[in-house]
């Protein structure tokens, strides 16, 4: 934690204790006669420097960084690949496309990518 980071959280958890104790204060008070809406007051300073402790107090998560390898078991074959109208051979597809034009029929085959098991 940067310096900064340590004198906003000593900071902030010193308003928080202030406000607590100015909180129980104000209860305190609210119990002489005719001074019941200092709880109005008190309460919420209270609350709000609970709040605060609790943030403050609570761990942060941990980020942890995944990286997945695939590395296949067998060989990889490259199949060629053929039009199904014409029986020619196709040329190789370019990544992201998944239609292809027979150069020999000008027919549109859609390319789908199966794996075998």
């Amino acid at each position: 934690m940067s310096r900064k980071q340590t004198f906003v959280h000593i900071t902030a958890f010193a308003s928080s204790l202030a406000l607590i104790f100015l909180g129980f204060i104000f209860i305190i008070a609210a119990f002489s006669p005719g001074r019941m809406y200092r709880i109005a007051i008190g309460a919420p300073m209270v609350a709000l420097g609970g709040l605060l402790i609790y943030r403050l107090l609570k761990p942060k998560p941990k980020i942890l960084t995944v990286t997945v390898k695939w590395d296949p078991s067998g060989k990889i074959i490259a199949k060629e690949l053929k039009c199904p109208y014409c029986g020619a051979p196709l040329p190789p597809p370019k990544p992201g496309i998944e239609y292809i034009k027979c150069p020999y029929c000008d027919r549109t085959v859609k390319i789908l990518e199966e794996p075998i098991w």
